[in-house]
This record gives C-alpha cells, sequence and structure tokens, in this order.
C-alpha cells in the first residue's frame, strides 16, 4: 500500500489505497469503501456519473463494513467537494 491516497471517481471519496486504474489504463479491481463502486466490473456498462446518481439515489450509504466511515461522513458533502455541486 502507498501512502499516496487516491480519489474515488463515482462518490469522490478520497481515501482510496490505490487508484482505480493502473498505468497502463487497466482497471485495478478495487473497491471503493465509500460507494462499494469495483472498477472493472461495476464501471463496464455504465459511466461513473450515472452509478454516482444511483448511488445518492439508492440513499448514499457508506458501504464497507470493514472500514468505518470517517466521522461526520455525509455523501452528499463528499461528492459536493469533489465534483463542486451537490447532485442527487
Amino acid at each position: 500500500m502507498s501512502d499516496l491516497l487516491h480519489t474515488c471517481p463515482v462518490c469522490g471519496f478520497p481515501g482510496l489505497d490505490e487508484p482505480h486504474t493502473d498505468i497502463t489504463g487497466e482497471p485495478t479491481y478495487a473497491i471503493c469503501p465509500s460507494c462499494g463502486t469495483q472498477f472493472g466490473a461495476d464501471d463496464l456498462a455504465v459511466t461513473h456519473a450515472e452509478l454516482r446518481k444511483a448511488w445518492l439515489e439508492s440513499g448514499g450509504s457508506w458501504w464497507s463494513e470493514v472500514r468505518p466511515a470517517p466521522a461526520d461522513w455525509s455523501a452528499e458533502q463528499q461528492v459536493a467537494s469533489a465534483f463542486g455541486q451537490e447532485e442527487g
């Protein structure tokens, strides 16, 4: 694991341990603990924006049962901070 953290292109979570694609552009199959997107699987047939919209419309809940959400975490605030606007 690198000390460099990456941002989820779906939900804007800034704490991914690895990027959604590697240096060749291939998916890493990493799973975002915030929205639960598995890169290279969930994003094959739909865009990251479509996944974001579906996640927010389903309630924008924290996905991981192992990695706890940050203190005072909010899906809406996370998306707004990452993408410059509130979506959903």
